[in-house]
């Protein structure tokens, strides 16, 4: 019998917007899973905090800055991951902004800063991570963190939802695209889930039920729930996994 093994062990994974939240617990769960961390943020103190506990868990990582919306930023940051490790065998783009307001209510500044982010950021920091991996001979694994409102949309979030969206697609084209050097390109889209970022939101009880009533299974969703897809997504045992979005959505998109 053939043995399913969702270790990490020795690899080399890069997250972005890993300084808190959902980005924080998936560059924790890599490490639990053998994985070395580069952890990535606007904010270097919460990455390095999260470098610093994977270190203790015994595994090897570095925290830099990172602002994934400038490709000089994005460009300086692969350049140093490659230099420190050598490689780069799992790329997790987790980075994200969202501003909740009216589609009426949205300025050209809020509009480019919300698509950059999401989006440029994403392609860009996917493009140059698949290079490394095309020049190094490595059969990687690139994950994007899209949300449910990317697949089915959602009132006052619409440069969000759209970029969101985009990101979506853009993972179907360069999973078609790349899988020729055997690079997988897989998204994970959650609902709602508990983190600093939705804290506010979540202390509001009409919020709260609003998502738990559309939710099947009755409740937010937790960041190591999010974790959990992304570790398989990243094995070896998800290779012939590519080109979809994986809602983890507790069946909100499904009646």
């Amino acid at each position: 019998m053939a043995s399913i093994d969702f270790s990490l062990t020795d690899k080399v994974v890069l997250v972005t917007g890993a300084g808190k939240g959902i980005g924080k617990e998936i560059a924790l769960a890599c490490a639990a899973a053998g994985a070395d961390i580069v952890a990535g943020s606007r904010t270097v103190s919460e990455v390095e905090q999260v470098a610093e506990e994977v270190r203790k868990a015994g595994r090897r990582a570095e925290a830099w800055q990172l602002d994934v919306a400038e490709v000089s930023s994005v460009e300086a940051f692969v350049r140093k991951t490659l230099d420190a490790f050598g490689r780069i065998d799992v790329l997790v783009n987790n980075a994200g902004v969202n501003k909740v307001q009216p589609a009426l209510d949205v300025t050209e500044e809020d509009f480019d800063y919300i698509v950059d982010v999401n989006f440029k950021g994403t392609f860009f920091m996917s493009q140059m991570v698949a290079k490394s991996m095309i020049e190094g001979g490595i059969q990687g694994r690139i994950i994007n963190i899209s949300s449910q409102v990317g697949v089915v949309g959602g009132p006052l979030r619409a440069p969000y939802s759209g970029a969101k969206g985009a990101v979506c697609l853009l993972t179907k084209s360069l999973a078609a695209e790349w899988a020729p050097h055997g690079i997988t390109v897989n998204s994970v889209a959650p609902t709602v889930t508990r983190t600093p970022l939705s804290e506010t939101a979540l202390k509001n009880p009409g919020f709260q039920k609003m998502v738990t009533e559309n939710v099947l299974m009755g409740r937010i969703a937790e960041p190591e729930e999010i974790a959990a897809a992304v570790i398989y997504l990243a094995s070896d045992i998800a290779g012939m996994v590519t080109g979809h979005t994986h809602l983890v959505d507790g069946g909100w998109t499904a009646v």
